[in-house]
């Protein structure tokens, strides 16, 4: 009868394609604009490469809903102000328009 050769407590290898951001590296807005996140790729658990995931800002705001849905957080004021007409962002200030979406 095979038995289960892991180790205890040692998480089991996904099988096929995955990729895995990279956390000593984070996304960033390339000069065309567009958002890049550096990835690990693996194949059955080993390291095949490290490349980036290169996305339209659109999609990137898509993503970013998705992966908020996903996990199940409430959305906040902030990313409720985030789908208004954002002039400006920094660390910690948001500028956004007071004109409506319609002007």
């Amino acid at each position: 009868m095979p038995t289960n050769q892991q180790n205890p407590g040692e998480q089991p290898v996904a099988k096929g394609w995955r990729m895995d951001p990279i956390p000593s590296r984070p996304a960033y807005k390339d000069e065309d604009g567009n958002v890049r996140i550096p990835i690990w790729l693996t194949k059955n658990g080993r390291h095949a490469a490290d490349t980036e995931m290169v996305l339209l800002p659109s999609e990137a705001g898509l993503l970013n809903e998705r992966l908020t849905d996903a996990i199940g957080d409430a959305p906040t004021t902030l990313q409720a102000l985030l789908h208004a007409d954002v002039i400006a962002k920094g660390p910690g200030v948001t500028v956004v328009s007071k004109l409506p979406h319609s002007a």
